[in-house]
């Protein structure tokens, strides 16, 4: 890039960014009227955190990086989840100044860690809580498709719930079990034939556990898929015991006709008698050595994903296995219900009790606020994060709780790349621990491009993305700042997940929004 101007104190104009230097200090910032002029977002962010004691005068641009979520929870005698405890301690108490739109995932969450297939567990009763269960069942199906088969006698992930402290936990369990029930009985919407075709044949020497499990994989990408040999689920079953055998013969044998439903191939003859019939590109029996149980069984699903990602990505297909999200929200008033009786079968097939279970899911995560305003703003501009090693993009780096953990050992900031934003209308309002980042670029009367950034209201700064769109290419002039800003909200609805007493909190937003939209206007300067 071109050198624009003369360095000062830290500042460098570049052709299209300003560079802040690792060591400049937060006093040197605030007196730059190249960066009240450029960056004037990042400047009334700065000072809302020294105003509010986030940061010193004295401290760098370095600790912009450095802050921690604010919580009250944080230091105290019962360690938080970031301190390595089980549980958010604001979930309990006085809470007023949390999250209102969910929590962070931090470390390792008890019920998904103790599942032997890695299932995102709080992702899917995240789902069920916001009635998304379509949703629920396809990302179910991403980590294991044959769940009506093996969770309810696993059972692993209820017995680790952290409110087992309470006496009761979450019959985790029993709700992914429910959802493998309504899957199985559904394959022409979860086993569906593939819409395209790879063109790869896979033989399969005889039906193993792993070989099924890695199947659905497969033909979900479009290969064809031949297993030789007897399939019947009493013989797969029975080296694992009687006791594993008895309880999943039946729904293993309806997960069998399920990948024949999606075009699995079962031929009950030797792969040399079928000798010319296919022409195999991969030639399989995946199978784990040693002892056969229940431990064995899981650890051979987990084989059958990993073989066929493999196999998928070699042949140049996307994994179907995609991570989930690790925001949580949860029910503020189904968390307060007792647990429910799984010993009796209502006639409404167990979805009523399975939603009210997913309820009393904590989701655990972390339900403090970020605490700085200045970190928001270098989010909104997409502020690029240059280290002696790399450059991290700011949207990355602030999507984590404690983000500075990120770096590597010995790795070192040296500056901040930060886009100018001379050419929009942007600034940082503040109230409370509350802030709203925003950045309009008009032309014409219209609103051409925008930016609404939120901070202090979950674990890390929260874009607007369904605002913006909502607002992009309206006219300045026709705007109503207080009813704009209350479909704003109304956008936000969805994620909502308020705690006790910080409900005053959604009234705050709407201020925001409203002031930010009145400086659009020449309301309000």
């Amino acid at each position: 890039m071109t050198m624009m101007c003369k360095p000062t104190k830290g500042i460098t104009e570049l052709e299209d960014i300003l560079r802040l230097d690792a060591g400049v200090t937060i006093n040197e910032l605030l007196r730059s009227p190249l960066l009240a002029r450029e960056a004037r977002a990042v400047a009334e962010g700065l000072a809302l955190d020294l105003e509010a004691g986030v940061v010193t005068g004295d401290e760098t641009v370095e600790s912009l990086l450095q802050k921690d979520v604010l919580c009250s929870c944080c230091g105290q005698e019962k360690p938080c989840l970031k301190e390595g405890g089980s549980l958010c301690p604001a979930m309990q108490g006085e809470n007023s100044r949390h999250s209102v739109l969910g929590g962070k995932r931090v470390g390792h969450i008890s019920c998904m860690s103790a599942c032997p297939i890695g299932v995102d567990i709080p992702g899917i009763m995240q789902l069920m809580r916001e009635g998304s269960l379509l949703e629920a069942r396809r990302t179910l199906m991403k980590y294991l498709p044959m769940a009506q088969t093996v969770c309810l006698v696993c059972g692993r992930c209820g017995s680790n719930c952290v409110r087992r402290g309470e006496g009761s936990g979450v019959a985790a369990h029993q709700v992914i079990h429910w959802l493998g029930e309504t899957i199985s009985s559904h394959p022409e919407i979860f086993f569906i034939q593939p819409s395209g075709d790879s063109g790869k044949w896979i033989a399969m020497e005889r039906p193993t556990i792993a070989g099924l499990s890695a199947a659905y994989y497969l033909r979900r990408m479009g290969n064809h898929v031949v297993f030789f040999g007897s399939a019947a689920p009493e013989e797969l079953l029975a080296p694992y015991g009687h006791p594993v055998a008895d309880a999943m013969a039946e729904p293993l044998g309806r997960y069998l006709d399920n990948l024949r439903y999606m075009g699995v191939l079962f031929e009950d003859v030797t792969m040399e008698e079928a000798a010319g019939k296919y022409s195999f590109h991969q030639i399989l029996c995946l199978e784990l050595p040693g002892e056969k149980n229940m431990d064995s069984l899981l650890r051979e699903i987990t084989l059958g994903v990993e073989e066929a990602r493999k196999m998928n990505l070699s042949y140049g297909l996307k994994s179907f296995l995609e991570p989930g999200s690790d925001f949580c929200t949860f029910d503020r008033y189904g968390i307060t219900l007792p647990p429910e009786d799984w010993t009796n079968t209502p006639e409404d097939g167990g979805e009523q009790r399975a939603l009210k279970e997913a309820s009393r899911c904590l989701n655990c995560s972390c339900q403090g606020v970020s605490a700085s305003s200045a970190a928001a703003t270098l989010l909104m501009l997409e502020t690029a994060i240059q280290t002696d090693k790399r450059t991290i993009r700011a949207q990355d780096y602030f999507a984590q709780i404690q983000p500075w953990k990120q770096f590597q050992q010995g790795e070192r900031l040296i500056s901040l790349e930060v886009p100018m934003s001379g050419d929009f209308l942007s600034g940082c309002l503040g109230q409370g621990e509350i802030t709203l980042c925003y950045a309009f670029f008009l032309s014409g009367g219209r609103i051409l491009d925008l930016r609404l950034i939120f901070g202090g209201v979950a674990p890390v700064p929260v874009r607007l993305a369904k605002g913006e769109r909502l607002l992009k290419r309206k006219e300045t002039a026709a705007l109503d700042p207080a009813g704009e800003a209350a479909e704003l909200m109304k956008l936000l609805k969805p994620e909502i997940s308020l705690m006790s007493r910080n409900d005053c909190k959604l009234e705050v937003m709407e201020q925001l929004l409203k002031k930010s939209l009145e400086r659009l206007t020449g309301g309000e300067e």
